[in-house]
C-alpha cells in the first residue's frame, strides 16, 4: 500500500513537472506566433516532449489555454500568503498587494497572456471548460474582492458593485499586456506608479490645488 502510494505520488510529481514544462514552452511559442498559428506538435517539440506524448498531459489543443490559465493564477495564488503577511492588516495595502502581483505575473508572460486574455471568451463560452476555468480564476478573483469588501467594511475603500470594481482592477494590470506598442517605450515601474495613482485617488488634483476647476 506504501508503495503504491509513493508511486502515485512520484506520478503526480512527474505530471505537474511536465505541465510546467509545456506551459512555458507554449509561451515561448507564443511569443513568436498567434493562438491559431502554433501546433500542438510545435509546442511539443519547444518542451522538449515527443509529439504524441504531449496528449499524455493535455486532450487537446484549446487545454493549453486551460494550462495558461491555471499556471499564471496559480502562481498568483501562491504569492497570496506573503502578500496578506505584509499588509498588517490593511485592505489597501492587500489590494495594491495583489494588483501588483498580478502585474509581475502578467509581465513575465506578456505576449502569453495576451493571447489568454483575447481567447479566453472562447473557454468560457465552451461547457467543457467552463467549470475548470472557473476553478483556476475564483482564488485570484476572490482575493481581490475579499480585500475589497474587507476595506469597505472598514470605511476605507468605497465602491458601488463588487463584480464591476474587481474586474476594473484587473483590466487595469490586464493593460500592461494589451497595450501593445502604445507601451512599448514606457518600462513597468512607471506603469505601475500610474494605475496605483488610479487606484489610491491621486489621479485627480484636489479642487482646491486645481482652483476650482473641474
Amino acid at each position: 500500500m506504501a508503495a503504491a502510494i509513493k508511486l502515485q505520488h512520484q506520478d503526480d510529481l512527474l505530471a505537474k513537472a511536465r505541465r510546467r514544462q509545456i506551459f512555458l514552452a507554449a509561451c515561448r511559442v507564443l511569443a513568436r506566433k498567434s493562438f491559431h498559428q502554433a501546433t500542438v506538435k510545435e509546442i511539443a517539440l519547444e518542451a522538449g516532449i515527443a509529439a504524441g506524448s504531449i496528449y499524455l498531459y493535455l486532450q487537446s489543443k484549446d487545454e493549453i489555454l486551460l494550462l495558461l490559465t491555471e499556471s499564471m493564477a496559480g502562481e498568483l495564488v501562491e504569492a497570496l500568503p506573503e502578500i496578506r503577511a505584509h499588509s498588517n492588516n490593511d485592505p489597501r495595502r492587500e489590494l495594491l498587494g495583489i494588483m501588483r502581483a498580478t502585474l509581475t505575473v502578467i509581465d513575465r508572460y506578456q505576449e502569453a497572456f495576451a493571447v489568454l486574455n483575447h481567447e479566453i471568451r472562447y473557454l468560457e463560452r465552451n461547457s467543457q471548460y467552463r467549470a475548470a476555468l472557473k476553478r483556476a480564476i475564483d482564488p485570484y478573483r476572490s482575493a481581490l474582492a475579499g480585500a475589497l469588501e474587507r476595506g469597505k467594511d472598514l470605511g476605507l475603500i468605497r465602491y458601488e458593485n463588487l463584480r464591476s470594481v474587481t474586474e476594473a482592477l484587473h483590466m487595469l494590470c490586464s493593460g500592461w499586456a494589451m497595450g501593445g506598442s502604445f507601451l512599448a517605450k514606457t518600462d513597468r515601474e512607471t506603469y505601475w506608479r500610474e494605475i496605483a495613482a488610479l487606484v489610491e485617488g491621486r489621479f485627480f488634483v484636489p479642487a482646491a490645488t486645481a482652483g476650482g476647476k473641474l
